[in-house]
């Protein structure tokens, strides 16, 4: 048996096994939660189509073809894109959110620590984000 595409394969070993260890852990419990049911069968059965998927070869064949299509790579470019502004933006606000809860609270002793270590938290991520982001710009410019 030939593995013709080791990525999916690779996904499908973590998918199958994640799944039958979520199904030995129900069993050993006793526990059969409808929520641990649906994941322990998704997995299950997206674990077992990559594996048909990566033995295949026309299947392969297809899903790289697929991996290299230039509208699917641009819809990935736009949307990792926007998540990562929507999650620089959402930081941004929680530290900002987290000042004025500081502020407003002057008087609680405690509530005055958490805000404040929110507010460094997320002004941490923030500024990491940023600094992320002003890195790459700066690769990419050089190489382009």
């Amino acid at each position: 048996m030939k593995i013709y595409h080791k990525k999916n394969f690779s996904e499908d070993i973590l998918l199958t096994g994640l799944g039958l260890l979520l199904l030995v852990t129900m069993l050993l419990r006793q526990c059969f939660r409808p929520k641990s049911v649906l994941i322990c069968t998704a997995a299950l059965l997206l674990g077992l189509g990559l594996l048909f998927r990566s033995l295949s070869r026309q299947c392969a064949r297809a899903d790289r073809l697929e991996e290299l299509d230039e509208r699917n790579l641009l819809i990935q470019l736009r949307s990792k894109g926007l998540a990562f502004s929507i999650v620089q933006n959402a930081l941004l606000v929680l530290c900002l959110l987290s000042a004025a809860g500081g502020v407003l609270r002057s008087s609680d002793r405690e509530a005055q620590l958490v805000f404040g270590g929110m507010l460094v938290l997320s002004g941490l991520l923030w500024f990491l984000s940023f600094l992320v982001e002003l890195l790459c710009g700066i690769y990419y410019e050089r190489r382009l």
